[in-house]
């Protein structure tokens, strides 16, 4: 009977301390370099008087160009605040930028951003 107790007790330990170990851990960001960030600015049309625009709005999106060893990422990026939605301070030239992929989107560790279209370039 102590015997089978022992064994209970040494099962209950076990299953208590080897789950967090045996966690699985989030998907792995990588290390870049932003190389380069560029403004675009989209106008659409709201309202014509005799084929003239009168009224329009403005999207602004970013394109962004990250390197990982000699791989060259391209994902755009478009503020939820428009047309001058702040970018990142941590987004300059030439600095390092941790992100992760996914299928054809990229996600940002810092900021938390989820590019809508990315593709590769070698």
């Amino acid at each position: 009977m102590r015997r089978r107790a022992e064994w209970c007790l040494i099962l209950a330990f076990l299953v208590l301390v080897l789950p967090p170990s045996l966690a699985v851990e989030g998907p792995a960001y990588q290390t870049g370099i932003l190389l380069g960030i560029e403004k675009r600015v989209t106008t659409t049309p709201l309202a014509y008087v005799f084929e003239v625009v009168v009224s329009y709005y403005e999207t602004v999106t970013y394109e962004l160009q990250i390197q990982v060893g000699d791989q060259i990422y391209f994902t755009d990026y478009t503020p939820d605040v428009q047309p001058n939605g702040p970018l990142p301070n941590e987004w300059k030239p030439n600095q390092t930028i941790q992100f992760r992929t996914d299928k054809r989107r990229l996600f940002e560790q810092q900021c938390g951003f989820a590019a809508k279209r990315m593709c590769s370039r070698s």
